[in-house]
């Protein structure tokens, strides 16, 4: 093998390193980017439940009533 051979095979390696460290970061990037979403959506259906129970513990004014800053 030639000099340019071992310098073009080493520039090939280099890139081959630089992109698998890459995709790795990327990957765990989306694994915690999923994660978080999930908590999230807990999260969400969480508050939802609670509001729903809110709401349905909540007693309606009478229409004819006067707010209670009148």
């Amino acid at each position: 093998m030639n000099a340019d051979d071992e310098a073009r095979l080493m520039r090939l390696e280099e890139l081959v390193a630089h992109q698998q460290a890459a995709i790795e970061d990327l990957s765990r990037q989306l694994t915690e980017g999923w994660k978080e979403n999930e908590k999230l959506r807990r999260d969400l259906a969480r508050l939802a439940d609670r509001f729903e129970e809110l709401e349905d513990g909540a007693e309606a004014p009478a229409a004819n009533q006067k707010p209670p800053h009148w």
